[in-house]
């Protein structure tokens, strides 16, 4: 069977693939460990009791009034 491919993309899935391969070496740390994420959130519910505050700025960042009441 011949390759009738345009040699660009065989080119292209050529660099694609020794890409991934340089890519898949490295291992990748994980970025969040689980067991502290899941403290932080217990701890913010407990603290916070589900509520979000103004900030100490007085910035305001979200719209007067609920904005869940004006989605349908």
């Amino acid at each position: 069977m011949t390759d009738h491919r345009d040699p660009a993309d065989a080119r292209l899935d050529e660099l694609f693939g020794a890409w991934r391969a340089e890519i898949d070496e490295v291992p990748l740390p994980a970025l969040v460990d689980p067991l502290r994420a899941v403290d932080v959130v217990i701890e913010a519910k407990r603290g916070n009791r589900g509520r979000v505050h103004r900030p100490p700025d007085g910035a305001c960042t979200r719209p007067p009034g609920d904005a869940r009441e004006e989605t349908v």
